[in-house]
């Protein structure tokens, strides 16, 4: 589960990277309005956490985390 969210931290701290840097304006909505973007960030995040945790618990209820554990990987003889 660490490794889920780590994974998920660097997602999100890579597309808002992308966001920020890119010609779209965002960095003088930042200037402008700082409270309403550190909102929207961490809006985002918790929303993003909130969906992969979802389909963690899913896919641990349904049973198909153990059959995903189960296959064999091909590339070890």
């Amino acid at each position: 589960m660490l490794r889920l969210i780590i994974i998920y931290e660097i997602a999100f701290v890579c597309f808002w990277n992308i966001l920020y840097h890119s010609n779209s304006g965002v960095e003088n909505w930042f200037e402008e309005r700082i409270l309403t973007a550190v909102f929207t960030v961490f809006s985002t995040m918790f929303l993003g956490f909130s969906l992969i945790y979802l389909i963690y618990v899913t896919l641990i209820i349904t049973g198909i985390r153990d059959k995903l554990r189960n296959i064999k990987d091909p590339r070890r003889p």
